[in-house]
């Protein structure tokens, strides 16, 4: 054994200096100082391993400490395709990207994939319900930015100009998804966006559109349907935090209270109302060009338009989601709430989301606004 001349194998190194990680950890529960004896483990497995990357000698000296019968027994048992990384994630108590890469059982495919299939917006709602303690501070990312760009991207792909004729899709294939990348770029380094800056671990990574599409299809595409939804990105994006898994496991058995969904609905029905004010709004600038009778009609009408019914019945329905999303945020907490509901934990990032979603309808078409 003293003729050893080169180290062993990264595996087998790592397995050893673990071996006498466990050890340390044994003997100091033997002497009530389990807690210094798994540091010093950890550190001198860290240690060793930066010996051996280093090609240092220290790996002859551990070799002699190791039992080989054992040593062999634990190698075979390790399956992992990189022993030594996993055995080091493990150690750390970190997520790592096996993690994020864990495969669904079928109930929980089967959930993921249904939240999956909703509208972009109720899909990031999901995800900010699951983790917004660790991810409320990038909220309005989420909103403005990417949802906002997600949104552009689908249009893009349907051929769809203006939003208010746009139904909310729920997933891109992944040539869209490269496009819905590259806009996200750009939008952060548009220099009228340079507020969104500040949110740093939002900051979509550059790549070549070869690297993108790869990591879509090996990591983003959680349910291997060749497409890529919010939640997807979502959870790529916020991987240091969340994966597939842990989604689910978070967020099944928790269904949308009654009043959230009230409110909810409430909001979709402005939706609906700003669709008949614009699409009437279209219509009457689309008539009023020339100088005839119906043109001059047309531009008449265009004049009064933030005094006719269709406007009205949008007020109205503001007033009716206002209502809503106010007792749901008072009940539920979130911002503008009180808190303390059963269950308002697993309801934050609905209630920040119909907040914020109120507040950019107010502004686009509240009373004041002509």
């Amino acid at each position: 054994m003293m003729g050893f001349k080169c180290p062993p194998s990264e595996p087998t190194l790592l397995l050893a200096a673990n071996s006498l990680g466990n050890a340390c950890v044994r003997q100091g529960r033997r002497e009530g100082g389990s807690r210094t004896g798994h540091v010093f483990g950890l550190g001198f497995t860290v240690l060793v391993y930066i010996f051996h990357v280093s090609r240092g000698c220290f790996s002859n000296i551990l070799w002699l400490y190791v039992d080989p019968s054992q040593l062999k027994q634990r190698m075979s048992a390790e399956k992992a395709a990189r022993p030594s990384l996993a055995l080091l994630n493990n150690l750390s108590g970190g997520k790592g990207a096996a993690s994020f890469t864990e495969k669904l059982d079928a109930e929980a495919l089967a959930f993921f994939n249904e939240v999956s299939k909703r509208p972009f917006s109720q899909q990031a709602v999901a995800f900010l319900n699951a983790y917004w303690p660790e991810v409320k501070d990038e909220a309005e990312f989420i909103y403005s930015a990417g949802w906002e760009v997600m949104k552009y991207a689908d249009m893009h792909a349907k051929g769809i100009q203006l939003i208010y004729k746009y139904d909310e899709g729920n997933d891109l294939d992944f040539d869209i998804g490269l496009y819905f990348y590259e806009q996200l770029n750009k939008f952060v380094d548009d220099s009228k966006n340079a507020k969104y800056k500040a949110f740093t671990r939002s900051q979509p990574e550059m790549m070549t559109s070869l690297k993108r599409k790869q990591e879509l299809r090996d990591k983003v595409d959680v349910n291997f349907d060749g497409r890529v939804g919010f939640l997807e990105y979502l959870l790529y994006q916020y991987k240091d935090v969340a994966n597939p898994a842990d989604f689910c496991h978070r967020s099944m058995n928790h269904d949308e209270h009654p009043e959230i969904r009230k409110a909810r609905l409430a909001l979709e029905e402005v939706n609906k109302k700003i669709r008949a004010y614009e699409e009437e709004k279209d219509r009457l600038s689309k008539d009023s060009q020339g100088s005839g009778v119906k043109a001059l009609g047309a531009k008449n009408m265009l004049a009064q338009i933030d005094s006719s019914p269709l406007k009205e019945e949008l007020n109205k329905a503001l007033i009716t989601a206002e209502a809503a999303v106010r007792i749901a945020s008072k009940k539920f907490g979130g911002a503008g709430g009180a808190g303390g509901a059963e269950g308002a934990g697993h309801s934050d990032g609905a209630i920040w989301w119909m907040n914020r979603d109120l507040e950019e309808k107010k502004k686009r078409y509240g009373p004041s606004k002509h």
